[in-house]
Parts: structure tokens; C-alpha cells; sequence
């Protein structure tokens, strides 16, 4: 009953009557978004024969349970992010991470960075609302720098390697950080309608503030509010392959040109949910900002006459990681 009321409040401060729209359809896709994703909870043991979590309150993994959370870790955030490469030619490389989780991304990040140049100086900034208990281990290969790295946050330092933690709602303690400037950001939160605002046009630009402007950004998520989000900010997108049960990722920078498939760009202007996720004084609940943003898809769909593509399957995915 509260959905219910909230979402009629919205229509009417939007000058719409329930009455006037499909009701039942905007409740019951509500409701699908905020059901969990996964079955069970604790920690769970993916494909790719590593570990990880399932969130007790979103009910989505940390990383992909089909394709295993390291395989992750390095298909749809360090090889999309292009940082491999820059490593090479550079003395120091600043991360920021949105969603430390488990700590495996930043971890395999900072395991392959070193690999390839020994003498590189890594910052690395990361945001969580909290850390999960009973943290898994990596595999072998991560698990000695894992396991400073847990033992000694909220900072860590050490050979070449800096990273500071910001414990607390991520829209707050982002407002904390004023001179940094990152080569890569992965943004890993929870999908976006389960952890929506850390997804909405206003977070997004707080990150675009904190990047140099050669800097890239990179998630599993390709839906369609955050994407559109980005665009509006000035990004230019790609798209990154898909894993395991994932579908493809997003690489947004501002520089270079945009590489999306015809159909996937026709989406970002033709259908109704292509519209971003909105949180303009960071103060609104979750189910505020879904529960707007529906509302929104919904005059959209009436403007159109009621006339709309299929409603895109939008990815849950693995992380406050």
C-alpha cells in the first residue's frame, strides 16, 4: 500500500489522475525492480569456481555467479577500462571505485597494474555504504594483497600503492573529494533499480568532476537511464562485451567518438524508459527516485499516444562491489 501511495501522489503532483494510466502495470514493474534478483544469501560459489556474496538486502551477487567474480573483475572493468595499456607510459594512475564490495576489483586491478610496471604509483579512492561480513578470499594469485588491503582500511599503503576508503552514503562522502582527477572509474554499484541513487544524472556528474578528461568510465550496467544519463553529460559510449549471463557493459568517456550498435542507439531516443534517473538535492529515498522515474516513463508514454517499443529487460546485477 505504500508503493501504491507513492506512486499516486507522483501522478498527481505530475497532473496526472490514476485513472488516467495503467496503475497496475507501474506497480507491478515497480515491484519486479525491487525483488530480489537471486535465490539464497551468504557466500555462494559462481562458474568460474571463485566466490562470493549475496546482499541480504538487495538480493543480488556481488559478481557474476555464470562467468565467476574474478573473470569479472577483469572482462568488464580493467580490460574495458584501457588502464593496462596506459601503465605502461605513466608514472602515476588514480582510480576511483565506485563500490569497494568484496575489494576483488580493485585488488585484480591493482595485481595486473603492478605486473605489467613494477615502479607505478596507483591512488586509489573507493566509496561503499559499508563492508560485508564474512568477506570470501580472492583466488591465490590476489589473496596475500587482499588481505593487507582488508586488514589495514580504511587506508592502505604500500609499495607504490595508495587507497583511502569513504565509508557512508556515497552521495555524501563523494562531495568529500575536491583534487582528484581519475584515469578510470569503475562504477560498480548495485544495478540501478536496486540501488538507484548511486545511478541518478546528479551522482553521475559528481563522478564526470572527478575525472581527468581523458579519463574513462566503466560498468556492467547498459541500461537505459544511466546510459542516457551519461550522454547527457557529454559522454561519448561504447559498449563492452557481454559475460556470462551479463549483458554487454558501457564505456563512457569524453573524448573520442561514440560506437554504440544502430539498434542500441535508437533506443536512447526512441523509447520512454531512456530518460535518467533523478535525485537533485541527494535526499531522496530509492523508492522516491524509482518511483519518479516511472512516473516519468509513464507521461512519456501517454505524450506518445500510449505507443511504445517493448520495455527493455533491464540487467540486476553483481555489485555494491
Amino acid at each position: 500500500m505504500e508503493l501504491e501511495r507513492l506512486v499516486e501522489e507522483r501522478l498527481l503532483h505530475s497532473g496526472l489522475k490514476p485513472k488516467e494510466v495503467n496503475l497496475r502495470s507501474i506497480l507491478l514493474e515497480l515491484r519486479a525492480w525491487l525483488r530480489p534478483s537471486v535465490e539464497g544469501s551468504g557466500i555462494v560459489r559462481t562458474a568460474g569456481f571463485d566466490y562470493t556474496l549475496i546482499h541480504p538486502q538487495y538480493g543480488e551477487p556481488y559478481h557474476s555467479l555464470t562467468a565467476g567474480a574474478v573473470m569479472e573483475c577483469l572482462q568488464k572493468f580493467l580490460m574495458p577500462s584501457g588502464i593496462l595499456q596506459r601503465a605502461k607510459n605513466i608514472r602515476r594512475l588514480r582510480l576511483l571505485d565506485v563500490g569497494f564490495g568484496l575489494g576483488y576489483n580493485v585488488v585484480v586491478a591493482l595485481k595486473r597494474l603492478k605486473d605489467i610496471n613494477p615502479k607505478l604509483e596507483i591512488e586509489v579512492l573507493s566509496l561503499d555504504k559499508e563492508l560485508p561480513e564474512n568477506i570470501p578470499p580472492p583466488p591465490e594469485e590476489f589473496r596475500e594483497l587482499h588481505g593487507k588491503i582488508l586488514d589495514s582500511l580504511p587506508n592502505f599503503e604500500g609499495n607504490g600503492i595508495s587507497l583511502k576508503l569513504f565509508i557512508g552514503d556515497a552521495r555524501k562522502t563523494i562531495k568529500e573529494i575536491s583534487s582528484f582527477k581519475a584515469h578510470a572509474v569503475f562504477h560498480d554499484a548495485f544495478s540501478p533499480y536496486k540501488n538507484p541513487e548511486l545511478w541518478s544524472l546528479q551522482f553521475l556528474a559528481e563522478i564526470k568532476r572527478l575525472m581527468r578528461r581523458d579519463g574513462v568510465w566503466v560498468s556492467y550496467t547498459s541500461s537505459l537511464p544511466v546510459r542516457k544519463a551519461l550522454k547527457g553529460l557529454g559522454f561519448k559510449l561504447s559498449s563492452t562485451t557481454s559475460l556470462g549471463r551479463k549483458r554487454k557493459g558501457t564505456r563512457a568517456s569524453l573524448v573520442g567518438r561514440e560506437e554504440l550498435e544502430e539498434k542500441e542507439r535508437l533506443k536512447l531516443f526512441k523509447s520512454p524508459y531512456a530518460i535518467p534517473l533523478l535525485d537533485p538535492d541527494f535526499s531522496r529515498k530509492p523508492i522516491e527516485i524509482l518511483v519518479d522515474y516511472r512516473v516519468r516513463v509513464e507521461l512519456l508514454k501517454v505524450a506518445q499516444g500510449g505507443v511504445e517499443p517493448p520495455t527493455p529487460r533491464f540487467s540486476a546485477v553483481c555489485s555494491t562491489n
